[in-house]
């Protein structure tokens, strides 16, 4: 083969003389001397040595010479010349605007509405395949529905009975500092008890939850979406609401209840643990007063809770999941997202419930 002619620009009396092949593949050669010419420009041209040229190379011309016809240019390449040329004019001069605050602002609120949105939609039709399965249960899939507690819960519960732990450790020890001073430490038996029951053992188990199995839900759902999976089961007739949400969502709302009664567990440990070390309440005093002094319906509440936080993680992770394109970025945003919003909403329910709890005086 023919070796290709290398683009040359040579400077003389005042004109710029080009030669060989102006095309992208050669361009690299020659770029950054034409590009320096440029800001000296625009130059007289002299183009009868160019032996080949495409839109790259035109437009570089365009950038030497302006909107003037190169002088001995070939027949050929001038139709491309002129068209680069008339393109190039019709371009803006000036980058488009920045967006203003106002603007941004808006784009948020209807991103925001449109996540809503679609968590709506997947709630109702979670709430239809739900009404479905309880006419034909035996359309549950069983065993997707207990990996998913196995997954969701057997193998969280290392993570959450650590975090548990140290949870309840802090809580006795900041708490007993102060009760200490007013040498009232049998009190932090209360303390603890009440605090893990009601509000930390179930807030603490749904936030590690959310950005392990909402998240894990999310990247699942996204990934099949980017590989067609789900346009497959659609083709086959097959609704994926009941044969991929319905038992990620049945698995962590059985999952939930359970790893809060171990959360609570946890932390009651740790919290005996500290009470014994700082304030000389030892093990046997501390579960010896606990049904004595705190009632069983704050256990029940934040069981209660828990299921419902199981219900939001799972619906977020699945939601977010469905919304996602398929491509890396995607995944890796909605599965962000999967995470940011279920801690939001986990936490604007703890909130909601501690306001509807205290006016029922539960």
């Amino acid at each position: 083969m023919d070796a290709v002619p290398v683009p040359g620009l040579v400077v003389e009396d005042g004109r710029l003389r080009l030669e060989g092949d102006w095309t992208t593949l050669t361009l690299a050669s020659v770029a950054d001397q034409a590009l320096a010419l440029s800001r000296e420009g625009p130059w007289r041209l002299e183009a009868s040595g160019v032996t080949r040229l495409d839109s790259n190379g035109a437009r570089l011309l365009v950038k030497l010479g302006g909107d003037a016809m190169p002088a001995g240019l070939d027949a050929r390449w001038q139709p491309l010349l002129t068209l680069v040329q008339e393109a190039l004019r019709e371009a803006p001069e000036r980058p488009l605007p920045r967006r203003g605050w106002l603007e941004n602002v808006g784009r948020r609120v209807l991103l925001s509405l449109e996540q809503l949105h679609h968590l709506l939609s997947t709630l109702g039709q979670l709430t239809l395949a739900l009404l479905a399965l309880a006419v034909a249960p035996h359309r549950l899939r069983w065993r997707e529905t207990l990996g998913v507690v196995v997954a969701s819960g057997a193998l969280a519960v290392p993570i959450i009975a650590l975090l548990a732990f140290l949870l309840g450790g802090v809580l006795a020890y900041q708490g007993g500092i102060q009760l200490r001073t007013f040498g009232a430490n049998i009190f932090i038996v209360e303390l603890v008890t009440l605090t893990l029951f009601r509000e930390f053992g179930p807030l603490i188990t749904a936030i590690i939850v959310a950005g392990r199995s909402g998240a894990a839900f999310t990247a699942e759902l996204a990934t099949m979406r980017g590989n067609r999976e789900i346009d497959a089961l659609l083709t086959l007739g097959m609704s994926p609401v009941e044969r991929l949400l319905l038992p990620k969502w049945l698995g962590l709302v059985i999952a939930m209840p359970l790893l809060t009664v171990l959360a609570n567990a946890a932390g009651l440990a740790g919290g005996m643990l500290v009470a014994d070390i700082l304030l000389n309440v030892d093990f046997d005093t501390f579960l010896q007063r606990v049904p004595q002094v705190v009632a069983s319906q704050h256990f029940w509440v934040g069981i209660g809770k828990s299921v419902v936080f199981g219900m939001v993680v799972a619906l977020v992770g699945c939601s977010e999941g469905m919304r996602a394109r398929g491509d890396a970025e995607s995944i890796g945003r909605n599965t962000t997202s999967s995470v940011v919003q279920s801690i939001f909403w986990v936490i604007v329910l703890d909130a909601l419930f501690s306001i509807l709890f205290n006016q029922l005086g539960w």
